[in-house]
Protein backbone atom coordinates (compact mmCIF):
# COMPACT_ATOMS: atom_id res chain seq x y z
CA UNK A 1 0.00 0.00 0.00
CA UNK A 2 1.00 3.37 -0.95
CA UNK A 3 0.43 6.48 1.21
CA UNK A 4 0.34 9.91 -0.39
CA UNK A 5 -0.31 13.38 1.31
CA UNK A 6 -1.24 15.55 -0.92
CA UNK A 7 -1.92 19.71 0.34
CA UNK A 8 -2.94 21.22 -3.30
CA UNK A 9 -5.19 24.04 -3.74
CA UNK A 10 -7.38 23.41 -6.29
CA UNK A 11 -8.68 26.39 -7.30
CA UNK A 12 -5.45 28.54 -8.24
CA UNK A 13 -2.48 25.29 -8.10
CA UNK A 14 -0.54 26.34 -5.36
CA UNK A 15 -0.18 23.89 -2.29
CA UNK A 16 -2.05 25.51 0.98
CA UNK A 17 -1.76 24.07 4.23
CA UNK A 18 -4.63 21.58 3.93
CA UNK A 19 -3.28 18.43 4.31
CA UNK A 20 -5.37 15.48 2.67
CA UNK A 21 -4.66 11.87 3.09
CA UNK A 22 -5.12 9.84 0.12
CA UNK A 23 -4.99 5.58 0.34
CA UNK A 24 -4.38 3.88 -3.40
CA UNK A 25 -3.66 0.00 -2.75
CA UNK A 26 -1.75 -0.77 -6.08
CA UNK A 27 -3.41 -4.15 -7.05
CA UNK A 28 -4.83 -4.10 -10.87
CA UNK A 29 -2.48 -0.95 -11.39
CA UNK A 30 0.42 -3.27 -12.67
CA UNK A 31 0.78 -4.50 -15.63
CA UNK A 32 -2.18 -2.50 -17.01
CA UNK A 33 -4.95 -3.91 -19.09
CA UNK A 34 -6.62 -0.67 -20.27
CA UNK A 35 -10.68 -0.57 -20.80
CA UNK A 36 -10.69 -0.56 -24.83
CA UNK A 37 -11.69 -2.55 -27.55
CA UNK A 38 -8.89 -3.94 -27.86
CA UNK A 39 -9.53 -5.75 -24.04
CA UNK A 40 -13.70 -6.20 -24.26
CA UNK A 41 -12.86 -8.15 -27.25
CA UNK A 42 -9.94 -10.48 -25.38
CA UNK A 43 -12.97 -11.05 -22.78
CA UNK A 44 -15.50 -12.30 -25.41
CA UNK A 45 -12.57 -14.48 -26.25
CA UNK A 46 -11.49 -15.65 -23.14
CA UNK A 47 -15.25 -17.01 -22.52
CA UNK A 48 -15.07 -18.30 -26.49
CA UNK A 49 -12.53 -20.34 -25.82
CA UNK A 50 -13.51 -21.10 -21.95
CA UNK A 51 -17.39 -22.63 -23.25
CA UNK A 52 -16.22 -23.64 -26.46
CA UNK A 53 -13.45 -26.02 -25.02
CA UNK A 54 -15.74 -26.99 -22.58
CA UNK A 55 -18.71 -28.18 -24.76
CA UNK A 56 -15.61 -30.12 -26.95
CA UNK A 57 -13.88 -31.46 -24.13
CA UNK A 58 -17.28 -32.87 -22.59
CA UNK A 59 -18.53 -34.06 -25.89
CA UNK A 60 -15.08 -35.90 -26.12
CA UNK A 61 -14.43 -36.93 -22.64
CA UNK A 62 -18.43 -38.51 -22.29
CA UNK A 63 -17.62 -40.12 -25.90
CA UNK A 64 -14.15 -41.87 -25.19
CA UNK A 65 -15.48 -42.24 -21.35
CA UNK A 66 -19.25 -43.18 -20.92
CA UNK A 67 -18.64 -42.98 -16.92
CA UNK A 68 -17.98 -39.40 -16.93
CA UNK A 69 -21.79 -38.90 -17.81
CA UNK A 70 -22.69 -38.87 -14.10
CA UNK A 71 -21.59 -39.51 -10.74
CA UNK A 72 -17.89 -38.24 -9.69
CA UNK A 73 -16.14 -38.89 -12.94
CA UNK A 74 -18.36 -36.07 -13.95
CA UNK A 75 -17.45 -33.68 -11.36
CA UNK A 76 -13.70 -34.23 -12.29
CA UNK A 77 -14.47 -33.94 -15.64
CA UNK A 78 -16.31 -30.33 -14.83
CA UNK A 79 -13.93 -29.25 -12.77
CA UNK A 80 -10.83 -30.21 -15.73
CA UNK A 81 -12.76 -27.75 -18.12
CA UNK A 82 -11.94 -24.99 -16.44
CA UNK A 83 -8.23 -25.62 -17.92
CA UNK A 84 -9.90 -23.84 -20.94
CA UNK A 85 -10.61 -20.16 -18.84
CA UNK A 86 -7.40 -20.16 -17.93
CA UNK A 87 -5.79 -21.17 -21.21
CA UNK A 88 -8.05 -18.14 -22.32
CA UNK A 89 -6.52 -16.10 -20.07
CA UNK A 90 -3.17 -16.61 -20.50
CA UNK A 91 -3.35 -16.78 -24.53
CA UNK A 92 -5.26 -13.40 -24.46
CA UNK A 93 -2.98 -11.50 -21.60
CA UNK A 94 0.41 -13.29 -23.28
CA UNK A 95 -0.47 -12.44 -26.88
CA UNK A 96 -2.70 -9.38 -26.93
CA UNK A 97 -1.14 -7.10 -24.35
CA UNK A 98 2.26 -9.11 -24.11
CA UNK A 99 2.27 -10.05 -20.22
CA UNK A 100 4.05 -12.94 -19.02
CA UNK A 101 1.67 -14.85 -17.74
CA UNK A 102 3.21 -15.05 -14.11
CA UNK A 103 3.75 -11.10 -13.81
CA UNK A 104 -0.10 -11.32 -14.49
CA UNK A 105 -0.95 -12.83 -11.37
CA UNK A 106 1.36 -12.03 -9.27
CA UNK A 107 2.56 -8.66 -10.79
CA UNK A 108 6.07 -9.73 -10.71
CA UNK A 109 5.91 -10.99 -7.10
CA UNK A 110 5.97 -14.26 -5.11
CA UNK A 111 2.59 -16.14 -4.52
CA UNK A 112 1.62 -15.30 -1.38
CA UNK A 113 0.96 -18.48 -0.09
CA UNK A 114 1.10 -17.52 3.75
CA UNK A 115 -2.27 -14.99 3.01
CA UNK A 116 -4.01 -17.63 0.61
CA UNK A 117 -3.51 -19.80 3.80
CA UNK A 118 -4.97 -17.26 6.25
CA UNK A 119 -7.77 -15.88 4.25
CA UNK A 120 -8.87 -19.58 3.74
CA UNK A 121 -8.70 -20.46 7.19
CA UNK A 122 -10.93 -17.62 8.43
CA UNK A 123 -13.46 -17.54 6.05
CA UNK A 124 -14.24 -21.63 6.00
CA UNK A 125 -14.11 -20.72 9.75
CA UNK A 126 -17.16 -18.34 9.69
CA UNK A 127 -18.70 -20.65 7.11
CA UNK A 128 -18.46 -23.24 10.24
CA UNK A 129 -20.12 -20.95 12.40
CA UNK A 130 -22.72 -19.86 10.33
CA UNK A 131 -23.54 -23.70 9.79
CA UNK A 132 -23.88 -24.20 13.57
CA UNK A 133 -26.16 -21.40 13.65
CA UNK A 134 -27.85 -22.55 10.93
CA UNK A 135 -28.45 -26.20 12.93
CA UNK A 136 -29.19 -25.03 16.22
CA UNK A 137 -32.15 -22.87 14.79
CA UNK A 138 -33.49 -25.37 12.01
CA UNK A 139 -32.59 -28.23 13.14
CA UNK A 140 -34.94 -29.92 11.40
CA UNK A 141 -33.90 -29.00 8.44
CA UNK A 142 -30.64 -31.08 8.62
CA UNK A 143 -29.77 -34.84 8.25
CA UNK A 144 -26.42 -36.56 9.27
CA UNK A 145 -24.88 -37.96 6.69
CA UNK A 146 -21.14 -38.43 7.76
CA UNK A 147 -19.25 -41.80 6.48
CA UNK A 148 -15.97 -40.60 7.17
CA UNK A 149 -13.87 -43.47 4.69
CA UNK A 150 -15.98 -42.52 2.04
CA UNK A 151 -15.81 -38.54 2.64
CA UNK A 152 -12.11 -38.92 2.91
CA UNK A 153 -11.71 -40.35 -0.35
CA UNK A 154 -13.95 -37.81 -2.07
CA UNK A 155 -12.20 -35.10 -0.15
CA UNK A 156 -8.71 -35.86 -1.27
CA UNK A 157 -9.79 -36.38 -5.24
CA UNK A 158 -12.08 -33.11 -5.45
CA UNK A 159 -9.75 -30.45 -3.06
CA UNK A 160 -7.24 -30.03 -6.05
CA UNK A 161 -10.00 -29.84 -8.40
CA UNK A 162 -11.98 -27.29 -6.26
CA UNK A 163 -8.88 -25.12 -5.87
CA UNK A 164 -8.07 -25.26 -9.46
CA UNK A 165 -11.85 -23.91 -10.42
CA UNK A 166 -11.65 -21.58 -7.46
CA UNK A 167 -8.44 -19.95 -8.69
CA UNK A 168 -9.82 -20.04 -12.44
CA UNK A 169 -12.59 -17.84 -11.93
CA UNK A 170 -10.82 -15.68 -9.93
CA UNK A 171 -8.17 -15.20 -12.61
CA UNK A 172 -10.93 -14.27 -14.76
CA UNK A 173 -12.77 -12.23 -12.13
CA UNK A 174 -10.44 -10.43 -10.25
CA UNK A 175 -7.47 -10.66 -12.45
CA UNK A 176 -8.46 -10.23 -15.69
CA UNK A 177 -11.69 -8.25 -15.78
CA UNK A 178 -10.83 -5.84 -12.56
CA UNK A 179 -7.67 -5.07 -14.41
CA UNK A 180 -9.68 -4.06 -17.53
CA UNK A 181 -11.63 -1.26 -15.14
CA UNK A 182 -8.76 0.27 -13.35
CA UNK A 183 -8.06 2.64 -15.83
CA UNK A 184 -11.12 4.76 -15.33
CA UNK A 185 -11.71 7.33 -13.23
CA UNK A 186 -12.42 6.24 -9.75
CA UNK A 187 -10.74 2.96 -11.27
CA UNK A 188 -11.33 0.92 -7.49
CA UNK A 189 -14.51 1.50 -7.05
CA UNK A 190 -15.89 0.78 -11.23
CA UNK A 191 -13.42 -2.26 -11.01
CA UNK A 192 -15.68 -4.06 -8.15
CA UNK A 193 -19.01 -3.32 -8.97
CA UNK A 194 -18.39 -4.26 -12.74
CA UNK A 195 -16.92 -7.46 -12.10
CA UNK A 196 -19.31 -8.17 -9.60
CA UNK A 197 -22.69 -7.71 -11.61
CA UNK A 198 -21.20 -9.74 -14.25
CA UNK A 199 -20.14 -12.31 -11.38
CA UNK A 200 -23.58 -11.96 -10.06
CA UNK A 201 -25.21 -12.25 -13.89
CA UNK A 202 -23.67 -16.03 -14.92
CA UNK A 203 -23.71 -17.09 -11.35
CA UNK A 204 -26.49 -15.67 -9.83
CA UNK A 205 -29.16 -16.22 -12.66
CA UNK A 206 -28.77 -20.02 -13.21
CA UNK A 207 -31.63 -22.14 -12.50
CA UNK A 208 -30.88 -23.03 -9.68
CA UNK A 209 -30.33 -19.89 -8.14
CA UNK A 210 -33.39 -18.12 -9.83
CA UNK A 211 -35.36 -20.64 -7.99
CA UNK A 212 -35.13 -19.16 -4.98
CA UNK A 213 -35.83 -15.94 -6.38
CA UNK A 214 -34.32 -12.50 -5.70
CA UNK A 215 -32.09 -13.84 -3.29
CA UNK A 216 -30.23 -16.24 -5.67
CA UNK A 217 -28.81 -13.25 -8.05
CA UNK A 218 -28.63 -10.72 -4.12
CA UNK A 219 -26.44 -13.83 -2.45
CA UNK A 220 -24.07 -13.73 -5.60
CA UNK A 221 -23.51 -10.20 -6.14
CA UNK A 222 -22.58 -9.34 -2.22
CA UNK A 223 -19.91 -12.41 -2.58
CA UNK A 224 -18.86 -11.19 -5.42
CA UNK A 225 -17.96 -7.66 -4.12
CA UNK A 226 -16.90 -9.25 -1.49
CA UNK A 227 -13.85 -10.68 -3.21
CA UNK A 228 -13.83 -7.63 -4.92
CA UNK A 229 -13.20 -5.44 -2.05
CA UNK A 230 -10.83 -8.30 -0.20
CA UNK A 231 -9.04 -8.37 -3.88
CA UNK A 232 -8.62 -4.59 -3.77
CA UNK A 233 -7.80 -3.95 0.18
CA UNK A 234 -5.23 -6.57 0.09
CA UNK A 235 -3.27 -6.35 -3.23
CA UNK A 236 -3.46 -9.21 -4.90
CA UNK A 237 -5.76 -12.66 -5.64
CA UNK A 238 -4.14 -14.82 -2.91
CA UNK A 239 -6.40 -13.76 -0.23
CA UNK A 240 -10.33 -13.78 -2.51
CA UNK A 241 -8.49 -17.20 -4.18
CA UNK A 242 -8.70 -18.35 -0.45
CA UNK A 243 -12.14 -17.22 0.51
CA UNK A 244 -13.28 -18.70 -3.18
CA UNK A 245 -11.67 -21.90 -2.49
CA UNK A 246 -13.10 -22.19 1.21
CA UNK A 247 -16.82 -21.26 -0.11
CA UNK A 248 -16.39 -24.08 -2.75
CA UNK A 249 -14.74 -26.62 -0.38
CA UNK A 250 -17.41 -25.69 2.70
CA UNK A 251 -20.22 -26.71 -0.35
CA UNK A 252 -19.03 -29.82 -1.91
CA UNK A 253 -17.31 -31.52 1.19
CA UNK A 254 -19.58 -29.98 4.47
CA UNK A 255 -22.83 -29.41 3.16
CA UNK A 256 -25.13 -30.55 0.51
CA UNK A 257 -28.66 -29.45 0.18
CA UNK A 258 -31.30 -29.80 -1.95
CA UNK A 259 -31.64 -28.48 -5.55
CA UNK A 260 -27.89 -28.46 -5.67
CA UNK A 261 -26.90 -28.83 -9.06
CA UNK A 262 -23.63 -31.01 -7.45
CA UNK A 263 -26.06 -33.64 -5.52
CA UNK A 264 -26.11 -36.08 -7.72
CA UNK A 265 -22.39 -36.07 -8.58
CA UNK A 266 -21.14 -38.20 -5.98
CA UNK A 267 -19.75 -35.52 -3.38
CA UNK A 268 -19.64 -36.95 0.27
CA UNK A 269 -21.17 -34.26 2.58
CA UNK A 270 -21.15 -34.20 6.67
CA UNK A 271 -24.58 -32.97 7.11
CA UNK A 272 -27.89 -32.40 4.19
CA UNK A 273 -30.11 -29.68 4.18
CA UNK A 274 -32.91 -30.91 2.90
CA UNK A 275 -34.11 -27.23 1.66
CA UNK A 276 -31.65 -24.11 1.53
CA UNK A 277 -32.82 -21.47 2.86
CA UNK A 278 -31.56 -18.39 0.93
CA UNK A 279 -32.79 -15.35 2.79
CA UNK A 280 -31.25 -16.73 5.50
CA UNK A 281 -27.74 -18.06 3.44
CA UNK A 282 -27.73 -14.01 2.29
CA UNK A 283 -27.97 -13.17 5.96
CA UNK A 284 -25.30 -15.12 6.75
CA UNK A 285 -23.14 -14.27 4.60
CA UNK A 286 -24.31 -10.33 4.81
CA UNK A 287 -22.76 -10.71 8.91
CA UNK A 288 -19.55 -12.23 7.59
CA UNK A 289 -19.20 -9.20 4.99
CA UNK A 290 -19.95 -6.42 7.72
CA UNK A 291 -17.82 -7.94 10.07
CA UNK A 292 -14.94 -8.04 7.67
CA UNK A 293 -15.58 -4.80 6.55
CA UNK A 294 -15.87 -3.15 10.48
CA UNK A 295 -12.44 -4.86 11.36
CA UNK A 296 -10.54 -3.32 8.96
CA UNK A 297 -12.60 -0.08 9.33
CA UNK A 298 -10.60 -0.68 13.43
CA UNK A 299 -7.47 -1.91 12.14
CA UNK A 300 -7.38 1.53 9.81
CA UNK A 301 -8.18 4.06 12.84
CA UNK A 302 -6.06 2.21 15.02
CA UNK A 303 -3.31 2.35 12.53
CA UNK A 304 -3.70 6.32 12.44
CA UNK A 305 -4.15 7.43 16.43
Amino acid sequence: MAIYIVFTDYKVGKYNKRWVCIMERNYGLQPPIPLSLKSVAGFVLILIIWQGGTILWFHLVNTLIPATRSGLPQLVTLYLSFSFLILGVYMITRYFFKIPFRTFLFEGKRPDFRKFAIYFAWYFTALILYLLVDVALHPQAFTLNFDPLPWLGVLVVTAPLVLFQSAAEEILFRGYMYRMFRSLRGSAFWSILVTSLIFALLHGFNPEMLHYGIFGPLYYLLVALFLGIVAYHTNGLAAPIGIHFATNMFNTSIWGYGTSTLENMGLQNVVYRHTLDMPFAFFGIFVIVISYVAFQLFKYKRNRS
